[in-house]
């Protein structure tokens, strides 16, 4: 009988995929188990197109921050970061060179864990335990509150994590994030959409370890922003918002079976 890897911790849990190491896995990352990788080539077969897309997420969150790092806004929340490796938010800032802050939760210990190994000489990151439909948890969290002051503008992410769950609970809890952001904040959202080729191959695959998986149309997407102002080019596939060349022609976007957008509080 093999044992676990010595990054896992006590709390994990190792009998069901992790979104968080599931990701991990499809972004070429190095901690996840064999549970998450056989959910990982179940999907890949499935969606072939799934690494792609999780690179261009990858790409968009990129893009979004420096977006936020231009309008002046130095604070940033990831709610269900997964863990902050490459091409996360404090590395896209810094190289930007800014000292934004940035708070990173996760559900999962590990990525929490590995989190804290990441950021451990960043003075201006944390990564911290929470369950997004906790916001009050989350947003009092000390070290949270430490970092990332609610009085001023701060970047709310919520990226690949809607889609695993229902809108009796996801209405509700986006609602109060929204609610506890002040104006000129800014709420930035990936969310898996119905009728693309690739959401639906994995829609039964995801159905089987996360029961409230939900496929949303376009129109379910752009109201999870609520009253908040949606920045051009509005709600698109990922390699569509704001590309770093904008004579670039997407082809077959339909393929990317997600879509995303970032949308300002008034």
């Amino acid at each position: 009988m093999s044992s676990s890897p010595e990054w896992v911790t006590a709390d994990a849990d190792t009998e069901r995929p992790s979104i968080a190491r599931f990701y991990d896995y499809l972004l070429g990352g190095t901690h996840h188990l064999e549970v998450d990788r056989e959910l990982g080539r179940k999907a890949i077969r499935a969606a072939p197109g799934l690494i792609l897309l999780m690179r261009e997420n990858r790409k968009f969150l990129r893009r979004a921050v420096r977006c936020a790092l231009d309008a002046g806004i130095d604070q940033f929340l990831d709610i269900g970061s997964g863990i902050p490796a490459r091409g996360s938010i404090h590395e896209t800032a810094r190289k930007a060179g800014s000292r934004a802050r940035v708070a990173y939760v996760d559900i999962d210990p590990v990525a929490v864990a590995q989190g804290k190994e990441i950021l451990a000489d960043d003075p201006d990151g944390v990564s911290v335990l929470g369950d997004v439909f906790e916001p009050a948890a989350i947003l009092e969290n000390p070290e949270v509150r430490a970092l990332i002051d609610l009085d001023r503008p701060v970047v709310l992410l919520i990226l690949n994590v809607i889609h695993f769950f229902p809108d009796s609970k996801v209405l509700p809890v986006l609602e109060t994030y929204r609610s506890r952001l002040v104006s000129g904040s800014m709420l930035g959202l990936s969310v898996a959409m119905d009728g693309t080729t690739g959401a639906e191959a994995i829609d039964e695959l995801y159905r089987q370890e996360y029961e409230g998986f939900t496929l949303r149309s376009r129109e379910q997407i752009q109201a999870l922003f609520g009253d908040f102002e949606l920045l051009e080019p509005g709600v698109v596939y990922p390699p569509q918002w704001r590309p770093e060349d904008p004579g670039r022609t997407v082809a077959n976007p339909e393929r990317y079976s997600s879509l995303v957008g970032v949308a300002r509080k008034k």
